[in-house]
C-alpha cells in the first residue's frame, strides 16, 4: 500500500482532501481534545502497521493477521480514520472500522468517508476479495457512502449494555453446564453456532474456516457447554470484537433451536463476565427475539441498533443455460441403439 500512490490519486481531485497510510507524522496533528481518546489506538495501529509492512514482503505466508489504518487529511488535519483489520487468516476477507475524528470545513462528512473508503479498497491487500463493516443503524451518511460503493446489508443486529451494578444473578450454571473459554478444543465445539448464525450468503463472503475462530478469543470470549447424548455440546458463545469506542463488544450467538438450560445459565454467565469488565457491550441479532427477550428479563438495556454490511468480488459460477433446440447427447446415441443386433440383409439369390 503505497502512500504517494494513495496521495496523488486523491490530491488529482482536490488538492485540499488526501488520503494516507497512517505514520508517526500524523500524530502531532491530532488536537486537545482528541489526543486523550485517540492516541493510544493509534499508537498502537501505528505499531500494528509496521509490522503488517514486514508480513507484505512475504506473500507466500499462508496466514495474515495485522491490520492496516488510513487517515483522511483535509488541509493538513484529521478528520477519518478507518481500519482495515483481516476478517480471516486468508486475508480473502477483511473488516473494516469507520472513526471519526474532527468535523470537516471544507467537505461535507459524506465526501470525506466516501473518499477514504474509496482509497482503502483500492489499496487493498492482493489477497482481499470481499469486506464486512459495521455501522449504526441511524448513521445515513455512512450508509450511502456503503450503498454507493457496492455494499450490501447481511444482518441487523441490536446492541445491549448493563449498569455498571449488576442486580443480584444466580451464580450457578446449573443442568451440568460448564463456561470454558475460546481455545482450539472448543472453537470446533462452537463452530457449527457461528455457522447458524449467519446466512449462506454472509458466510460466502467472510470465507471463514473453524481456526478463524482463535483470533476473537479474549476477555469476554468463550462457549458455555451443556452435556449431551455423546459428549459435551456447545449452547451458546461469545466472540469478542474489537475493542469499540465505548468499551468492549462480544457477538452472542447460538443454534437454531431454544434450548431451556440457557433460561438460567446464560444470564449467569453474562453476571460474572459484566463484573470482570463493566463496559461490556453485547451484540444480538435483531431477529432472534427469544434471545433479546432473555437479555431484556436479565437487565440488560438495548442501546441502539447496527447494521453489518458487505461487499464482494467473488463470483458465482453458473451453469450456462442448455439450449431449448439443443439434444442430449444419450437422446441422440438412443436413436441408434448400437445394443441390438443388425438385422440381415435379405438377398434376392440367383434368378
Amino acid at each position: 500500500m503505497s502512500s504517494s500512490l494513495l496521495s496523488n490519486v486523491v490530491e488529482g481531485a482536490d488538492c485540499t482532501l488526501q488520503v494516507e497510510p497512517l505514520h508517526a507524522a500524523h500524530l502531532p496533528r491530532l488536537q486537545a481534545g482528541e489526543s486523550s481518546a485517540l492516541l493510544p489506538r493509534l499508537q498502537t495501529l501505528l505499531l500494528q502497521g509496521l509490522i503488517a509492512r514486514a508480513e507484505s514482503l512475504f506473500p507466500v505466508l499462508p496466514w495474515i493477521r495485522q491490520p492496516r489504518a488510513l487517515v483522511a487529511l483535509e488541509a493538513d488535519q484529521l478528520r477519518a480514520l478507518v481500519e482495515l483489520r483481516p476478517h480471516n487468516r486468508q486475508g480473502t476477507c477483511w473488516r473494516l472500522a469507520l472513526d471519526d475524528i474532527s468535523t470537516p470545513s471544507q467537505h461535507s462528512r459524506a465526501q470525506v468517508l466516501s473518499t477514504l473508503l474509496k482509497e482503502s479498497l483500492l489499496g487493498a491487500h492482493p489477497r482481499s476479495r470481499s469486506w464486512v463493516i459495521r455501522c449504526p443503524s441511524q448513521d445515513r451518511d455512512q450508509i450511502e457512502v456503503l450503498r454507493e460503493l457496492g455494499f450490501q446489508p447481511l444482518r441487523r443486529t441490536r446492541l445491549w449494555s448493563r449498569a455498571s451494578t449488576p442486580s443480584p444473578m444466580p451464580t450457578e450454571l446449573g443442568d451440568g453446564c460448564l463456561w470454558s473459554p475460546l481455545n482450539r478444543r472448543s472453537a470446533p465445539l462452537l463452530w457449527p453456532l457461528e455457522q447458524a448464525s449467519a446466512s449462506s450468503h454472509q458466510r460466502q463472503i467472510v470465507d471463514r474456516r473453524c481456526n478463524d475462530l482463535l483470533d476473537q478469543c479474549g476477555a469476554g470470549s468463550g462457549v458455555l457447554l451443556g452435556k449431551g447424548d455423546n459428549g459435551p455440546i456447545a449452547l451458546a458463545g461469545l466472540l469478542r470484537i474489537d475493542r469499540g469506542p465505548d468499551g468492549a463488544r462480544c457477538e452472542l450467538v447460538r443454534d437454531l433451536a431454544w434450548d431451556e438450560r440457557l433460561n438460567r445459565a446464560l444470564p449467569a454467565v453474562l453476571d460474572r463476565l459484566q463484573r470482570e469488565q463493566p463496559d461490556l457491550k453485547l451484540l444480538c441479532n435483531e431477529e432472534d427475539r427469544p434471545l433479546n427477550v432473555l437479555l431484556e428479563r436479565a437487565g440488560w438495556n438495548s442501546i441502539g441498533e447496527e447494521l453489518l454490511l458487505g461487499r464482494s468480488l467473488w463470483r458465482r459460477q453458473i451453469q450456462p443455460r442448455q439450449r431449448p433446440n439443443s439434444l442430449p447427447l444419450e437422446s441422440v446415441l438412443g436413436r441408434l441403439q448400437p445394443q441390438r443386433p443388425p438385422l440381415p440383409t435379405p438377398s434376392l439369390g440367383r434368378r
